[in-house]
Parts: C-alpha cells; structure tokens; sequence
C-alpha cells in the first residue's frame, strides 16, 4: 500500500506549551483514517499543519512523496478539507459560492464540475438556494462539495459531523464513504463522535497530550484489551462458584456477573462453566470503541 501522508516526529510549540511532541503516524492510499483524541490533545494544531496554516516547530511531513515545506504550496493542489463548520455567503447561492470559491482557487470554468459534486452531497436541486436557507447538514454538505471540486488525493475532515442530528450524521457518514469508494479519495478525519469512527474507519489513532498512544485497526486495537463479558445462568450462585473454580476473574454489578477475559477465551470459558453443569442463558460482549478510547486516554493522563 502506498503513503498518501507521513508524519515524522512533529512537534509544536506555543512559547513554553507543547501542543505536539514526537508524532509520528502514516494514512495510507485509499484510507479512512481515524484521528481521535480528547479536547486539547492536539489534532487541530496537527490537521492545521498538514494544511500549512501553521508551521511545525520540528519534524517533517510529507505528502505523496514529497516534504511540504513553507514556501512550496503546490501540494494544496491535491488536498481538500473542510475544518470545523464551513463559512459560506449567505445571500449568495450554493452554485455561486462554489464559483466564487473555484475562481479563486484559478479552476477556471468548473460549471460542470459544480453540478457533480452538488449531486454527489445531495444538493443540486437546492443549487439555486441561499445558503442561509440550508440547515446546518446541508451546510456541512456543501463545505464537503467545496472540498473535493478539484478532485484532491486527499480530504481533511475536522469534526464533520459536529452540530448534526442522528439522520444528518447518517448521511454524512455515507457520503465519506461514497467519496472514498467511488472517487478514490483518502480521507483522514477527526471526530468526537466515536460510535462514527468505530463504524466507517478501517485504520486511527489515538492521541493525547499531543503525543500517539496507539495506531492501528480499530476491532484489532480493542482485542488488545480483555472483556467485560456479560455471562447470564439459569443458576446465579452455581455460576459464580463455578467461575471461582475455573481461576477466572469476575464482578458482580447490580446482580449481574461479569467476566474479565479475552475474545478467543470465551469458547473455553463457555465449555468449563457448562462441564460444572451450569445452564448458561446469555454471553454477552460489553465492548466498543468509546470504552476503549476512555480507557486508554484515562491512562494517558496518569
């Protein structure tokens, strides 16, 4: 697979404030790319370098093969981004926003291009419409449009979906996806929402602090860490004495009993506990990317 995006050991310094320190990570072609981290660990100062609308103290990053540097812009040429909510005319049209934006970028006569990407967010019927008659999902539609009109490698996406209700953050989560599949474009975006990370990024990482604590696939970073699995019997006391015997580790919150134990430990489990007769009624896994993101942010702080 080949790198779209390197980073290498970037830091950034604000007077005697670290905001970045050491960071290191790759997204490679064809990724959507998590980037998650709580408020203040340091993601927009990063994505704002990337972007070169500041500049690292050290390190290097470098995009399709080459390093950006302070007087090279050429590289925007193949990089979109919306960053937190996009800012529009309002008594102006979504079609001349985006003319007025093209022009200004020296696309020339892209009309037929803004035609396409207004179809591809789901707007070309509200072409003619003010923007200040969108809701904000159709604003942040709008500011996605914005971003691929050039066709970028590349699209930086800062909380798109922050501001949105539950249908609106549907469709936005398959609109990344269709930009991704269908136009071939690597996304690298950031979000609070987790449940949206967990559901659309094959690879992320995790920040804090300005520094990484872990990168990787998300299902493979959470099978890291052990379970808390919801085991249920026809037998409680038989169940708890049986779990007891067998060494394996468990609490019991509000009358149910939880098991501490690794995914590919469950099978065995499930086979100890039934040799000791106990009629199981439920196993249940109690894990997603949000316990996992607090736990590992907790233990950053430490």
């Amino acid at each position: 697979m080949n790198k779209i995006l390197e980073i290498n050991h970037l830091n950034k310094l604000f007077g005697d404030f670290q905001a970045v320190k050491d960071l290191s990570f790759n997204v490679y072609e064809g990724d959507i790319y998590g980037f998650l981290g709580p408020n203040g660990a340091g993601k927009s100062t990063t994505l704002r370098m990337i972007l070169g609308l500041i500049y690292p103290s050290s390190g290097e990053i470098m995009f399709l093969g080459k390093k950006i540097s302070h007087d090279c812009r050429g590289y925007l040429s193949n990089l979109g981004a919306l960053i937190e909510r996009p800012d529009f005319y309002g008594n102006l049209s979504a079609y001349d926003n985006l003319r007025i934006l093209a022009e200004l970028s020296g696309l020339g006569n892209v009309s037929n291009r803004i035609d396409e990407v207004l179809e591809e967010v789901n707007l070309l019927s509200r072409k003619d419409s003010r923007v200040k008659t969108f809701s904000q999902g159709m604003k942040q539609r709008l500011g996605i449009a914005q971003a691929i009109m050039h066709n970028p490698k590349l699209v930086i996406l800062d909380e798109p979906s922050n501001g949105l209700d539950p249908q609106g953050q549907s469709d936005m989560r398959s609109l990344i996806r269709r930009i991704n599949k269908d136009r071939g474009i690597t996304v690298l975006f950031s979000s609070h929402i987790l449940s949206e990370v967990e559901e659309i990024c094959n690879r992320m990482i995790i920040i804090n602090n300005g520094t990484k604590i872990k990168e990787g696939n998300a299902a493979n970073l959470m099978n890291e860490e052990s379970l808390n699995v919801l085991v249920k019997a026809t037998d409680k006391n038989l169940l708890v004495a049986s779990l007891g015997a067998v060494n394996l580790n468990f609490t019991i919150v509000s009358d149910e009993v939880y098991v501490a134990i690794q995914e590919m430990e469950i099978p065995a489990m499930i086979s100890k506990l039934v040799g000791r007769g106990v009629d199981i009624l439920e196993v249940n896994q109690n894990r997603n990317l949000e316990n996992y993101f607090l736990k590992m942010t907790s233990k950053s702080d430490v």
